[in-house]
């Protein structure tokens, strides 16, 4: 199975937009996966921050702060589990994370007031849909750890709720 690495940019840094060369399955041991998990809630924590700070509405300012708060947390736990199973965190070849990160916090500071909302709900909605999407048709398939599994199993009903209160903030607000 070819992964293309649209798709791991998008669950990394949500640049769901760009095209580059696929990745073989191979590259996709627990370890990469576990890459791929931690890099997802280390961007949703960063770009919550963000939202946090300069979210215009009460909307958009409590939802940063819900998914700040549980992608912490979800990311503790996996960071524990890649602990107590001896998994390694090692990112994807060619990990393109950190600059597209960059990218998304630099966009995201360039917007104010109602156009920054509109932007971060938008995001958090690529964001969340790309991420269950990873996880379901190629993450949660290609992981051996039973542990590993069954927490981003435990976690999965998590990115959903994210993505439906983020489609319910934007539809409250008009976007």
């Amino acid at each position: 199975m070819v992964i293309p690495r649209k798709l791991k940019i998008a669950l990394l840094s949500t640049l769901i937009t760009l095209s580059a060369p696929a990745y073989s399955a191979d590259e996709l041991d627990d370890s990469t996966i576990m890459a791929i998990f931690d890099q997802a809630n280390t961007v949703d924590i960063w770009i919550a921050r963000i939202g946090s700070m300069k979210g215009h509405s009460t909307e958009v300012k409590q939802l940063a702060k819900m998914v700040m708060t549980d992608h912490q947390l979800v990311q503790q736990m996996g960071r524990d589990l890649a602990k107590a199973e001896g998994l390694a965190i090692t990112p994807p070849s060619n990990d393109g994370s950190a600059q597209d990160l960059a990218d998304t916090i630099a966009l995201l500071q360039s917007k104010e007031g109602e156009e920054f909302d509109k932007a971060y709900l938008k995001r958090e909605i690529a964001f969340h849909k790309s991420v269950i999407n990873a996880i379901n048709s190629t993450l949660l398939p290609s992981i051996k750890n039973p542990e590993f599994k069954a927490l981003v199993k435990k976690v999965l009903p998590g990115f959903k709720h994210h993505l439906q209160a983020t489609q319910n903030a934007a539809q409250k607000l008009g976007y």
